[in-house]
């Protein structure tokens, strides 16, 4: 058995600002931290190897957080977020079973294993279509399909790019009129910490692709969605996505994001979504005394 000397570390892929400000938070409640890259996990994953406490899991590559969080957990390592959690948060299709299971709501959804299926379920559900990735972030691939034409249009371009198909499958999803904006709600364990609109003249509503970010209040609804998040992944640390149908009203969830960035919307918002995570790391530890050693 080896006693930790590292409280917390904190596995990335480049150390944004983001996983800074999480740094300075962690070591100012007193915690030894320090960032590893994907390389670094090899004398901790030896054997007599240094073992932290926890780990907190920023890997901007979701191969390499999955990765990370399951070599982890087989060295007897906590993480932040779970293994299972990181998963199912990194594959849209996952998510979408799993609110279907659960009736958490969620704009409907279908796998599409060929372009054939693609067409029949966009036929299903009338025009217009959202075609996205099972994985993927920052809006990319993501094709609003209107049309026929625009789905040749989409096919023989993907065709060209992917002629085995290896890039199946694809989420067909029934589009959702927004009323020119979507919300991410931070949640720190358990609770919902801020809520943020972002506001665009594009369909997408990402801050990557030039979204307007603006805090609002939590509402109702918005709390018992992110409960029911927690409920199905566990307590951690989440971006729940949600959007509202501006013709029923209807709020939905859209996807949850395991690895949510928080530095730029934090100068916006004036929340300090680094000390808070910070806390939250600290009292899991004070509660959880098997963390202290492995």
């Amino acid at each position: 058995m080896t006693t930790a000397a590292t409280d917390v570390l904190l596995s990335v892929t480049v150390l944004r600002p983001d996983e800074r400000r999480l740094l300075d938070a962690l070591r100012a409640q007193g915690l030894t931290a320090r960032p590893v890259l994907p390389p670094d996990l090899a004398d901790v994953l030896a054997a007599g190897g240094e073992r932290p406490r926890l780990t907190v899991i920023r890997n901007l590559s979701h191969r390499e957080a999955i990765g990370t969080a399951r070599r982890l957990e087989q060295a007897g390592v906590a993480t932040l977020n779970s293994p299972s959690a990181i998963e199912i948060c990194n594959d849209k299709g996952l998510q979408a079973l799993l609110f279907a299971r659960l009736g958490i709501p969620h704009p409907a959804t279908r796998h599409a294993f060929t372009y054939g299926q693609v067409h029949d379920v966009a036929t299903e559900f009338g025009w217009p279509v959202v075609v996205k990735p099972v994985s993927g972030s920052w809006g990319r691939g993501v094709t609003r399909l209107s049309h026929e034409e625009e789905l040749e249009a989409w096919t023989g371009g993907r065709e060209s790019a992917d002629a085995a198909g290896k890039l199946f499958p694809v989420l067909v999803q029934q589009y959702v009129e927004k009323p020119g904006h979507d919300l991410r709600v931070v949640v720190v364990g358990a609770e919902p910490v801020v809520a943020i609109r972002r506001k665009s003249d594009n369909w997408r509503t990402n801050t990557h692709l030039g979204a307007q970010v603006e805090r609002v209040e939590i509402s109702d609804g918005m709390r018992r969605l992110c409960d029911r998040a927690v409920e199905a992944l566990g307590p951690g640390f989440y971006g729940v996505d949600m959007m509202e149908d501006r013709h029923t009203g209807e709020m939905t969830v859209v996807e949850i994001n395991a690895n949510p960035e928080f530095a730029r919307s934090s100068e916006t918002h004036g929340v300090d979504i680094a000390g808070l995570y910070a806390r939250y790391v600290v009292g899991l530890l004070d509660a959880d005394r098997s963390l202290l050693t492995v």
